[in-house]
């Protein structure tokens, strides 16, 4: 009986340790064939199709369309992941007893690095910009940003730092968009102004609009 009961769940561990490697396989594949159409996008105009895409990963066009479906999905599970990372920059956590002036100049200052140096943000802000695709995602996460930025301002109401005289979702909105905006146009120049210059010069505006201390 004993033997018979080790052997059963000597059994089960080697099938789960089998299931986990082949989920670690698929994880693996996924994320090689995701790299091999990032850096398509990068290289070229913003276009790919999926035969360029195995090639480059090494793996067979089918399972490029196993793992995401088909083109649409591929591209949007890179515009996700790349809204996923810069919506972690912009909602860190950072100490709220600091003064709110001071500590929202500094998450725009890391959002402003982030598109600075995220390798696929030049592609889905520029090159993709105008797609179907990436305009339908970008709605639903301006709109998220938005939201974001409209708690911010009415935190800086409730401790006193932003006058109660200041429409927290006017401001919230207006803001939001001329962050990007202006982001985006300094993206696109050669060179690209010093982040910390262009960081201080959006910020001299969002004071503006707040009616705050710079």
């Amino acid at each position: 009986g004993r033997s018979d009961t080790g052997l059963q769940g000597r059994r089960a561990v080697a099938g789960q340790s089998k299931t986990s490697e082949s989920s670690d396989r698929k994880i693996m594949r996924a994320a090689k064939i995701l790299a091999a159409a990032e850096m398509i996008l990068r290289e070229g105009d913003g276009e790919l199709e999926m035969g360029q895409v195995a090639k480059r990963a090494g793996v067979s066009v089918g399972l490029a369309y196993h793992y995401f479906g088909s083109k649409s999905g591929m591209l949007g599970a890179i515009i996700h992941a790349f809204y996923d990372r810069y919506n972690q920059v912009a909602n860190q956590y950072i100490d709220p007893d600091i003064e709110w002036g001071v500590r929202e100049k500094r998450r725009l200052m890391a959002v402003v690095e982030f598109l600075y140096h995220d390798p696929m943000a030049p592609v889905i802000l520029g090159k993709m910009a105008r797609t179907n695709q990436v305009a339908a995602v970008e709605s639903a996460r301006h709109e998220e940003m938005i939201e974001m930025a409209i708690r911010n301002i009415n935190s800086g109401i409730r401790r006193g730092d932003i006058g109660s005289h200041i429409d927290p979702t006017i401001a919230g909105a207006a803001i939001t968009g001329a962050i990007r905006s202006g982001i985006m146009h300094a993206m696109a120049r050669d060179p690209q102004p010093d982040p910390a210059k262009l960081t201080h010069q959006i910020w001299g505006m969002i004071a503006g609009a707040l009616d705050i201390a710079r």
